[in-house]
Order: structure tokens, then sequence, then C-alpha cells
């Protein structure tokens, strides 16, 4: 029968060694600590409500700096190319503008970036500055029978 030890529940067989007990103490206070972390990510704290005209091009600007690679270029192209589609398809978001199918992302990411710098409020929100920048540069031509207008 085996016996058990007196600084611990587990049998003997289950008992875990001086060097484990740190590793599963240490894991248990990593999991909470990232419990914790999530928690107040979910809750809003310390979030910011929107991302920038400001901040997307200071990303723009390191992206460049760094040959268009890195999490700053990466950003940069999420938010100054919002779509997410292949040039000249209509957008699954509903978006109300066309990007031509010769046009390379880059070229458009480019010319989203040079718009959002003659913005006059760069604390404006990009999520609602960059659409109308589209739609301004890249109208959709209307098909027969379809309107050029796609609403969100």
């Amino acid at each position: 029968m085996p016996k058990i030890d007196r600084d611990h529940a587990l049998t003997w067989g289950q008992r875990l060694l001086p060097g484990y007990r740190r590793t599963a103490v240490a894991g248990g206070l990593l999991a909470l600590a990232l419990a914790l972390a999530l928690a107040s990510l979910l809750s809003g704290a310390e979030v910011p409500a929107t991302i920038t005209v400001a901040q997307v091009l200071a990303a723009c600007e390191r992206g460049y700096a760094a040959g268009n690679r890195g999490v700053d270029a990466a950003m940069c192209e999420w938010y100054a190319n919002p779509c997410g589609c292949k040039p000249g398809a209509a957008g699954t978001g509903g978006e109300h503008w066309c990007i031509p199918a010769a046009e390379p992302a880059e070229t458009t990411i480019r010319k989203v970036v040079t718009e959002l710098r003659r913005q006059p409020d760069p604390a404006a929100p990009v999520e609602r500055v960059v659409p109308d920048i589209l739609a301004r540069m890249y109208p959709c031509q209307p098909t027969a029978g379809e309107s050029s207008f796609r609403s969100p």
C-alpha cells in the first residue's frame, strides 16, 4: 500500500520530484498571469479605442525604413489597403471602391499613405478615413444593370 507523504496529498507513486515541483508552480503562476492579462484585455483596460491616422503613418514610415518588412509594414498594409480582397473584385465587406486588377498592392498602399498625409486631423480614426480615400480614388464603374455604389 502506498504511503501518504505529510507535506502533500500525493501518494508515493504520484510524488513530484523537487525540480518538477518548482516547474509545476511556475507553470501555474504563468497560466494565472496569462489569464489575468487576457481578462484585462477583454475588459477593455488599456486598449486604445481606435487606431489613428498618425499611428498608421508612423507605422508606415517605420515599415518603409525596414524595407517593407516586419510588423510595422504589415500594419501599414492592413490599414492602408483594408479590403483583403483581390483587386478588381467586389469586397466581401460591402466596400464601395474597386481597385484595378493591374495595380499592385504596394502602389495602392503608397497612394493611400500619400492621401493620409494630407488629412487635416491626424487623430482621426483611420477606419473612417481610409474607406473615403479608397472610394474617391477608385470609384466603381457601373456595369450593365448594376449600381456603382456598394454600401457597407
